[in-house]
């Protein structure tokens, strides 16, 4: 691949404070009039989301990899079974994933199964129907991995007891080529095969088990016992079979085939958006966008998502989506499925599970067929400290306790009025090095409780005030943002009661959580 003119700074971008807080102002960097203003938030070790918005107008998601982080791993998910959909939150929490956007084309509205090739630790989950042999794809890569747009084929035998092999053409797919043979096991699920027929006259199923021939019949099935294997014929390949009967030796065997090397994670898609830096002239109308791209070097990936189809957004032809993808720096580039599936999902620092990040155009999530997306093998560090977690917290004698509220963290919490002097209520934190934090403090809510409760965080650029509504969203993790900390054991998170807001000032539980 051809080394594109133009990369994206990420490193220079500061981190998005997040929910609940009175956000750090974010440094605007504008990489070019296509690009547009990025802030961006660290998910994971080697993976960042980013927001930007171009005049268009449109609104665009971005996730970064650095295909080069060992303890980043590029995912290929579902939702268990090829014949089958869900949205794609419940498929990246499915598997842990820390960011995912959706993936292939498929059959919506009849099996669900998708159009393309899919791979996931090398294992071919399903081959493509004719014409659907291009994919992003990522490679084993020392200790790290490297990505790349590829295509790929399907390479499947049947060898029928006089040793005549057959080609099949397809594998759980939910369309067959015309006078072809599909290949299908367990992992196609519950879906009728019988439609993927497409009209065909004639068809013949035949079932393997254990090399012998179990089950043979004119007319598909469903299910694939685990451990069995059925290849379905239409027209001539329905003939091609006629000759098998049950208890006949077949063997099945089947792998995918490209020219760039053996893929551990494949996603398919349809048009290739940017070829060694050379974008599509294709014409497509504006629509919702997803899309794959790699850095010349396939060491950096980005996972794009344009919300479309609303005057905040419009979204984008193939040839905008690919002089974006190009102005990002990707060298290579493929479309994914759009529309109303285009969908981004990220676990955001501090939260346990994936939110959706985008606006998808449907109003709410489609359910899809599978996506793309990351798990870490990181451990992040994190401690949470309570009022009364031994030597960890400090306040004067004018912070009261209390156990009125069910919603406090522990056994009790601090409580005192609001002063227009300090008096700071401090968490005490050991960080082990210096680097990016998410902050979420805990604490019970009522009518009676501050509206404006100052919340200090002691950064490597100085103290930082968050200021929280304590009359709502209490007994849950509240988050006050990433901030940059400094190693050592010093006092971290203040609560202040120096607030012109009213009632109680409360000081119950923070968590510190490596980002």
């Amino acid at each position: 691949m051809r080394r594109s003119a133009l990369a994206v700074p990420l490193s220079a971008l500061v981190a998005f404070v997040g929910l609940g807080a009175t956000p750090t102002p974010a440094v605007a960097v504008i990489v070019s009039s296509d690009v547009g203003t990025l802030a961006t938030t660290s998910l994971a070790p080697g993976l960042s989301l980013s927001t930007a918005s171009t005049t268009s107008p449109n609104r665009i998601n971005i996730l970064t990899a650095n295909l080069s982080e060992p303890t980043l791993k590029p995912k290929h998910l579902n939702p268990g079974t090829v014949g089958a959909t869900a949205s794609l939150s419940s498929q990246a929490n499915r598997v842990g994933a820390v960011a995912a956007v959706n993936g292939d084309f498929f059959d919506i509205g009849a099996t669900g199964a998708p159009r393309g090739v899919g791979l996931d630790d090398g294992a071919l989950l399903h081959g493509p129907a004719s014409g659907w042999n291009n994919v992003a794809a990522l490679y084993a890569n020392g200790t790290g991995t490297r990505g790349g747009v590829a295509e790929i084929f399907l390479d499947a035998k049947i060898t029928l007891p006089d040793d005549t092999q057959l080609t099949a053409t397809n594998l759980n797919s939910p369309n067959i080529a015309a006078n072809g043979i599909g290949v299908y096991n367990a992992l196609w699920g519950d879906e009728p095969r019988s439609q993927a027929l497409d009209g065909a006259t004639r068809s013949r199923e035949v079932e393997i088990t254990d090399g012998r021939v179990s089950r043979v019949s004119s007319t598909p099935g469903g299910k694939v016992p685990v451990g069995s294997v059925v290849v379905l014929g239409v027209n001539a390949g329905a003939d091609a079979l006629a000759g098998i009967a049950v208890g006949d030796e077949v063997t099945v065997n089947y792998s995918p085939r490209s020219g760039a090397g053996a893929p551990q994670v494949a996603i398919g898609g349809n048009l290739v958006l940017l070829r060694d830096g050379v974008a599509t002239t294709v014409s497509h109308p504006r629509n919702p966008r997803t899309a794959v791209g790699f850095s010349e070097d396939g060491l950096t990936m980005w996972l794009v998502v344009v919300d479309g189809r609303s005057s905040a957004s419009v979204g984008m032809t193939y040839v905008e989506l690919a002089r974006y993808m190009k102005s990002l720096g990707a060298d290579d580039a493929i479309n994914l499925d759009g529309g109303g599936s285009s969908t981004l999902v990220a676990r955001m620092p501090g939260a346990t599970s994936v939110s959706v990040r985008n606006t998808p155009s449907d109003g709410a999530q489609r359910a899809v067929p599978n996506g793309i997306g990351f798990v870490s093998t990181a451990q992040a560090w994190s401690t949470t400290i309570d009022n009364t977690t031994a030597d960890r917290f400090t306040a004067s004698a004018n912070w009261g306790v209390s156990s009125y509220s069910s919603q406090r963290f522990g056994a009790d919490y601090r409580f005192a009025d609001p002063v227009l002097s300090s008096d700071v209520a401090w968490y005490r934190a050991n960080i082990p090095e210096t680097g990016s934090y998410a902050v979420s403090v805990w604490y019970p809510a009522d009518p009676g409780y501050n509206d404006s409760t100052p919340f200090i965080i002691a950064t490597t650029s100085g103290n930082q005030t968050v200021r929280v509504n304590q009359r709502a969203n209490g007994g849950r993790w509240v988050s006050l943002g990433v901030f940059t900390l400094a190693a050592g054991d010093a006092n971290t998170v203040g609560v202040s009661r120096w607030t012109s807001g009213t009632g109680y000032v409360i000081a119950d539980a923070v968590r510190i959580t490596r980002v």
